[in-house]
This record gives C-alpha cells, sequence and structure tokens, in this order.
C-alpha cells in the first residue's frame, strides 16, 4: 500500500470544528463530484454524537463470517499491520462480505483499543459492532447499523481495496468527516480551498436564518433574496 498523505493538526482541528453537513454544503460549492455522491447512506448511525465531529483517513477492509474452522489469521495482522502505517487520526472502515451483517459483530472494545492504540478515531461499517458502552467511555467513535452481541466466526477477507458500503466507494486514504448526521468523504483537492467555503456557507445560512425570523419576511422576498428563478 502506498502511504497517503497526512492531516495537519491545523487541518484536523479545523475540519473537527465544523459539523458534517456544513462541509457536504461547502464541497457542493467547489464543484469537484456531482451532489449525488460522495457521501454514505442514512442507515450507517452514528452511535456517540455527544463526541462531536469525526475526522480521519480511512483504511477499508471487508470482514466476512461463515460455520466452520477459519483458515489462519493473517488477515486480521495484516489489517493491524497497515492500520499503524497509516497516518493518524486513521479511521477503520470494514465492508460486510457476509450477506447477514446482522448476525455478526466485527469489533469489540478490544479491537477498539488497539484501533486507538494504531491511530484509529473510530470504526465505521456496513455491518455490526459490540461493546457499546465501553467503546463510548473510550470516546472512540461507532458508525454502525446496530450492534450485535457475539463477534460470531468473523475474519477479515481483504484489506485496502476499495469497498462499496453505504452506497458509495471508500479507498483506502480517504478523507471521512462524520457526526449524528452521517459521513461525507472529502476530497484531498479541496482542503486548502474549504476553510473559505465554509466560512461562505455560514455567512449564506446566517442571512438566510436573519430574513426568516425578521419582521419583514414573505415568501416573496425571500425568493428574491435567493435569487429564486435566476
Amino acid at each position: 500500500m502506498e502511504t497517503p498523505h497526512s492531516l495537519s493538526p491545523e487541518q484536523v482541528d479545523f475540519l473537527k470544528s465544523v459539523d458534517s453537513p456544513t462541509i457536504a454544503n461547502a464541497i457542493e460549492t467547489l464543484n469537484v463530484r456531482d451532489r449525488t455522491v460522495g457521501f454514505l447512506a442514512g442507515d450507517i448511525q452514528c452511535q456517540f454524537p455527544q463526541l462531536g465531529s469525526m475526522v480521519g483517513i480511512a483504511l477499508t477492509v471487508e470482514m466476512s463470517d461463515r460455520p466452520g474452522p477459519v483458515e489462519g489469521k493473517t488477515g486480521i495482522w495484516e489489517m493491524w499491520e497497515t492500520l499503524e502505517k497509516l497516518p493518524s487520526p486513521n479511521i477503520l472502515v470494514i465492508k460486510d462480505a457476509s450477506g447477514r451483517p446482522e448476525r455478526v459483530a466485527y469489533a469489540g472494545e478490544i479491537m477498539s483499543r488497539l484501533a486507538m492504540r494504531l491511530g484509529a478515531v473510530g470504526m465505521v461499517t456496513d455491518g455490526a459492532l459490540r461493546d457499546v458502552s465501553e467503546a463510548e467511555d473510550m470516546g472512540f467513535n461507532y458508525f454502525m447499523k446496530y450492534p450485535v452481541v457475539s463477534h460470531s466466526n468473523f475474519h477479515v477477507t481483504t484489506v485496502a481495496r476499495p469497498a462499496h458500503i453505504g452506497g458509495e466507494v471508500i479507498s483506502t486514504g480517504d478523507i471521512l468527516h462524520g457526526d449524528r448526521n452521517g459521513i461525507v468523504v472529502i476530497p484531498w483537492e479541496v482542503l486548502d480551498d474549504l476553510p473559505s467555503a465554509v466560512e461562505k456557507i455560514r455567512t449564506q445560512e446566517t442571512a438566510d436564518m436573519d430574513l426568516i425570523a425578521s419582521d419583514e419576511f414573505t415568501l416573496d422576498r425571500y425568493k428574491e433574496f435567493r435569487n429564486y428563478g435566476k
């Protein structure tokens, strides 16, 4: 795996200070992708919204679950070794390949603690995790569909390959930004322009809300304000 770029502490601090919808709106104004892509589906839910915005570089893995003996553990050690090489903060992104994600938890407290030790700030999966209270107490982000009590017979099948998850293709090295609203993928090429784009969004939204709350508000005036139809 070619080591991706890293985020500076200043970039991380800035991104953590912004909510995910504002990041998504700001990226839209930069015209780098279609508006229908660049975010995960809503069935992958933030479990600990009180932790605020999660920001990190993705490591994508695929995991599965099947009856009978698992042949070796090379996949999971490859995952940890790859995570250790990834710039921090990083995020472990787990794609379910079992076809029955409601029957297996792909990680819990021990794996979360090890991931944190290797620079991770959270896990994202289209399946299940467990030890929810313990992860919350650690301040470790969980984005998942639901909890499952057992790790069943899970095993790692691929490491650092693009993963189809939540209606999006996530690649190792992608920047993820998530909060209680969901997860957005930040293109590396917009990082320098993002602060000014965020400021423009915030200014516009403040003006919108001020007009909507004012005594002078009418729908026609708001249409004119937003250049409706132009």
